[in-house]
């Protein structure tokens, strides 16, 4: 089983190939919303196995585990942070899938990943890296992303190039 370091030194790993993958790389959005989704992964999974010692093996697990309305979860987080993960997660399907990020929504059409969505999940994994620094003092790896649609706003963890 990974441990809590193991994890945060994947997520480590995972935000230099995302930071070097968009430097070189001015599209192909879907690629770079998964890498931010598998830091996201490994953020999360660091959080469980510090709180739990346990190995989630399923994302059905891991959203039971982080729900914050699961009131017997000892691993359960803020709505805040919840969402941003959840997002996240609905973004990285989009991309893999080109289906709806939103689990509900059962329309047949096909949904590519554009510069905007990576743009949603830089912001929700800005969220979870200000939350794992804050509530662990950890520190993970600074990155710089490029991304019109990152001009509108502010980021706490990621700098905007």
């Amino acid at each position: 089983m990974a441990s809590f370091q193991d994890h945060i030194a994947q997520a480590n790993r995972n935000l230099d190939f995302l930071e070097q993958s968009n430097k070189s790389i001015t599209t192909f959005w879907d690629w770079q919303v998964t890498a931010a989704f598998y830091v996201g992964v490994h953020l999360i999974n660091a959080h469980l196995a510090q709180k739990s010692g346990l190995s989630f093996r399923s994302h059905q697990q891991v959203d039971e585990a982080i729900n914050p309305f699961n009131q017997l979860s000892i691993t359960r987080l803020s709505e805040t942070n919840y969402l941003a993960y959840d997002k996240l997660q609905g973004l990285a399907r989009r991309a893999r899938y080109l289906c709806n990020e939103d689990r509900l929504n059962k329309a047949t059409t096909v949904h590519f990943t554009y510069d905007k969505h990576f743009a949603r999940a830089v912001r929700n994994l800005d969220t979870l890296i200000s939350f794992m620094e804050s509530e662990y003092g950890v520190t993970l790896k600074k990155i710089s992303v490029k991304c019109i649609e990152l001009k509108k706003g502010s980021l706490q963890n990621i700098a905007i190039a």
